[in-house]
């Protein structure tokens, strides 16, 4: 097995640490990481405040990320620490801790995974403990708790008085954004091996947009949950389960009625919102979420290259490979500039037009793992040992 996986989870449910993502004994036996970029900087990124959330993530895998609106941003730690900040100068607005309460007594902590969400006044946390928080965002008090099929992993979505879930069983679930009651249950068949991970559905005229562990990118009634089209971007084929996994792990995105999505061991593939008809389909491999700006899509693939791609044809603009197998997240656009970050704590800016560095940040020493959140005046981002950072975004450029 050559590629390097960002961790696997068998269907029983068994979870792994992060040590680097190496099933192997030595990451030798599987990649080389490549050595830290070496250039001359043009940009010089402003550090604007940081705090700590708890010991956030550690070395789990999680996709939890902050959350920001017109208020606050809003950050949580694994073990259950969850606080607001305001947005200037990162002044502390609350803070609760979730780690002791009873629903976690049987588990090892609050476990927290997948969120945040911020939506009518609500805070919304999925868990590894298959349960879903609402918490008041003013307060940090819980509103209430849902169990549910599955691990929580990705993102939940509000829309219409839903909050919308994808469990690692493969469940798509609507609940009741005040009650927490469960309104339908959309079921999944899953493989029987997948990326430790799951899709966050995305909402659109109506209709949920989600990615599955099998390869395939489906959409459903958000009142009904039921199923409208489903279409495969990428087909199982090897001799081993290894080789054959397939899943749709990122967060569709969205734009002008057409659906972009990602898979891994598959493709990046236009479709169309409506008639889940492929547009267009290009050979790419990766599990990180994808960004669209302008006519330009920006992703990562599963060696750590960033790639630019024409989102009306799928032609590529250019790639940049000096991060292979840093462990990078996703692409954030911050106007001019492109940030990634990578598993040893660093964060690089590119310049969006060539793909070429323009800075480099060391933020963590114990690693980043998600794409910074982008507002019109700063990043956020939150690094694995739980410190929550805010970043100066570069003025427009208005050449």
């Amino acid at each position: 097995m050559k590629k390097w996986l960002k961790c696997i989870a068998v269907i029983s449910g068994a979870a792994f640490l992060l040590t680097g993502c190496s099933l192997f004994n030595s990451e030798e036996d599987v990649v080389t990481m490549a050595e830290l970029p070496v250039f001359e900087a043009s940009y010089q990124p402003k550090i604007s405040w940081q705090k700590s959330v708890g010991n956030g993530i550690d070395k789990y895998y999680s996709q939890l990320q902050p959350a920001v609106d017109s208020e606050a941003i809003y950050a949580a730690s694994r073990a259950g620490k969850v606080k607001a900040f305001t947005l200037g100068e990162g002044k502390s607005l609350w803070s609760n801790d979730f780690s002791e309460y009873k629903d976690n007594q049987l588990n090892r902590s609050a476990r927290f995974s997948g969120g945040i969400t911020v939506a009518l006044d609500t805070l919304f946390i999925g868990t590894e403990n298959a349960q879903v928080l609402a918490i008041d965002k003013n307060t940090g008090k819980l509103k209430w708790l849902s169990t549910v099929s599955g691990e929580v992993l990705a993102k939940p979505v509000y829309a219409n008085g839903k909050i919308v879930v994808h469990t690692s069983r493969g469940d798509l679930i609507a609940l009741d954004s005040q009650t927490g009651e469960e309104l339908w249950t959309l079921r999944n068949k899953q493989p029987n091996l997948t990326l430790r991970g799951s899709s966050a559905p995305s909402v659109s005229q109506g209709g949920i947009i989600y990615g599955r562990a099998d390869g395939f990118v489906s959409a459903a009634l958000l009142e009904t949950g039921q199923a409208l089209w489903q279409l495969p971007i990428a087909r199982p084929y090897g001799a081993t389960e290894l080789d054959r996994i397939v899943d749709v792990d990122m967060q569709p995105v969205i734009s002008n009625g057409e659906v972009f999505a990602l898979a891994y061991n598959g493709n990046l593939t236009a479709i169309d919102l409506l008639k889940g008809e492929q547009l267009w389909s290009t050979k790419y491999s990766g599990f990180n979420n994808i960004t669209l700006s302008g006519n330009s899509l920006y992703l990562t693939d599963y060696r750590g290259w960033v790639y630019a791609v024409d989102r009306r044809s799928g032609a590529q603009i250019w790639v940049n490979e000096q991060l292979s197998y840093r462990n990078v997240s996703g692409v954030t656009v911050a106007n001019e500039y492109l940030v990634v970050g990578d598993g040893e704590g660093y964060l690089h800016w590119l310049d969006r037009d060539t793909g070429e560095f323009v800075a480099q940040q060391k933020i963590d020493s114990d690693g980043l793992y998600k794409e910074p959140i982008a507002t019109e005046t700063h990043l956020y981002l939150l690094s694995r040992s739980g410190k929550l950072v805010a970043i100066e975004k570069p003025s427009i450029n208005v050449e």
